[in-house]
């Protein structure tokens, strides 16, 4: 057994996390803020008006999937995506808007599928997509 002195010396410690899946919450409640709400009792997602001002249907998604990964973290959940049904009815946009959006992403990899035909968007993605959203510029991890 190696004593905790041994272990802070080693630089590979600081690789470690009590959370691995560990994201910016105050980043990512930030900027959800003005764009969706959840109810506590049922745990639905709800979009507010500034929504509405997000001018692109794929950026839309990324940001349903962002309170997908957010709904996941507050109400200590899983799995933290969304099939492009459950997107469908949020009716934040036609169906094959939806699957359109969806395929872009997904092939820009900007989203990814996990093995049970949902998407989500990876945690190392997450700033990436905020500042996309928000029209930062510059790489943002």
């Amino acid at each position: 057994m190696v004593d905790n002195d041994d272990n802070s010396k080693d630089p590979l410690q600081q690789l470690l996390a009590d959370d691995a899946r560990s994201i910016d919450r105050h980043r990512l409640a930030n900027f959800l803020k003005e764009y969706i709400r959840f109810d506590r009792a049922t745990q639905e997602l709800h979009c507010l008006n500034g929504f509405e001002k997000i001018d692109s249907n794929d950026l839309k998604i990324a940001v349903v999937l962002l309170a997908a990964k957010a709904r996941a973290l507050i109400f200590d959940q899983v799995n933290d995506a969304m099939s492009p049904i459950e997107i469908i009815k949020l009716e934040i946009m036609p169906e094959g808007s939806v699957k359109s959006a969806v395929k872009r992403l997904f092939d820009s990899r900007k989203i990814k599928k996990s093995s049970d035909g949902k998407y989500f968007i990876p945690n190392y993605s997450v700033g990436n997509i905020i500042a996309e959203v928000s029209g930062e510029e510059g790489n943002h991890v």
